[in-house]
């Protein structure tokens, strides 16, 4: 994958984060007023997720994750999150259809996918900006060192 792309998917991944962070907030308000109001959005929201994880799984993920066993063992349990939070997607979906749901269950699910969306932001999102290739700590010199 070029570094045009790279950067590319990094800057459009982070996109879908600002986006996602834009509905959290328009989910928590219906969920205070009409039902109706949150049922007409959800599907919308659960698709975006479902496209952005799929994206994020198939275009990603996979390179992220050979770049050693640590990034693999990251990928893994963002994998794992992106798995449970279909399940908690299609829970809370019922829930609102029966007209069960909470306004604290919608709050609570949001602060998870804000801490999952956290860890791509600080963790691998960094990395997919530059243009993939292998983050490396600045060492500094010591003042015994020439340089």
């Amino acid at each position: 994958m070029s570094e045009q792309d790279m950067t590319g998917m990094a800057n459009r991944l982070r996109a879908d984060h600002r986006t996602f962070e834009e509905r959290f907030e328009d989910l928590c308000v219906r969920a205070r007023g009409d039902w109706h109001d949150l049922d007409e959005v959800w599907g919308q929201f659960v698709r975006g997720i479902d496209e952005h994880f799929k994206f994020e799984e198939g275009q990603l993920f996979p390179t992220f994750a050979a770049q050693g066993p640590d990034c693999r063992s990251l990928v893994e349990e963002l994998v794992a999150q992106h798995q449970e939070i279909r399940r908690m997607l299609e829970d809370l979906g019922l829930q609102i259809q029966l007209k069960e749901i909470r306004t604290s269950t919608i709050q609570s699910f949001t602060e998870l996918l804000r801490r999952h969306a956290n860890i791509e932001n600080v963790q691998i999102y960094p990395w997919a900006e530059r243009a993939g290739r292998p983050w490396a700590p600045t060492r500094l010199q010591s003042p015994h060192e020439g340089g």
